[in-house]
């Protein structure tokens, strides 16, 4: 019985030993990621190809990747996304009104895209801000990341028109984008005993 049990250790012990040096000859699996681009804001627009395909979060190599696998990696980061993505419109109107033109727009173009471009796509400090119910857009509600912004265009007095025009414009800002890299897969090469 106790050489019974001196066998059964003695083949545990080498079945064991014969595990280690396997996982050993595999190596340690190493993630190399290239420099982030910038991509979207938009989901819709980015596509991860490594396992799993998610967009919300970063790849991270396992042992089910070979020696030398890439794959373009999409994950989701907290931020200020690039000026022209920075806000989206919600809302959009031009209407006449019997009132001074104040503050007058600047943009040449009566559009809320014009208007955004002539703010450099920044609307953290603007006079043309304007209060509003947020609980008009269920966007703002849920985030508060929202601005209204107002201006008017003089009457046309070539048109004979008496009104100013006012353009109101509601714009969301996203604080979320989506960024891509390169990863490549690695193994390092295992010691030998000596």
């Amino acid at each position: 019985m106790k050489h019974l049990f001196s066998v059964l250790l003695f083949l545990c012990g080498a079945a064991l030993l014969a595990q280690a040096q396997r996982a050993g000859a595999q190596g340690k699996v190493k993630t190399l990621r290239g420099p982030a681009e910038y991509l979207s804001v938009d989901a819709a627009e980015v596509t991860d190809s490594c396992p799993g395909e998610d967009i919300f979060a970063p790849f991270t190599c396992t042992k089910a990747q070979e020696d030398g696998f890439t794959c373009f990696d999409v994950s989701l980061v907290q931020g200020d996304p690039i000026p022209t993505q920075r806000y989206e419109l919600l809302d959009e109107t031009l209407a006449a009104e019997n009132v001074s033109a104040e503050p007058q727009c600047l943009n040449e173009e009566p559009t809320c895209d014009s208007f955004l471009k002539y703010l450099n796509y920044n609307l953290d400090f603007s006079w043309f801000i304007t209060n509003y119910p947020s609980s008009s857009f269920p966007e703002c509600g849920k985030t508060y990341t929202c601005t209204r912004i107002v201006c008017y265009f003089p009457a046309d007095k070539e048109s004979a028109e008496t009104a100013s025009k006012k353009l109101s414009c509601v714009y969301k800002k996203h604080q979320r984008f989506f960024v891509g890299s390169e990863i490549t897969c690695t193994r390092s090469t295992p010691t030998t005993a000596k």
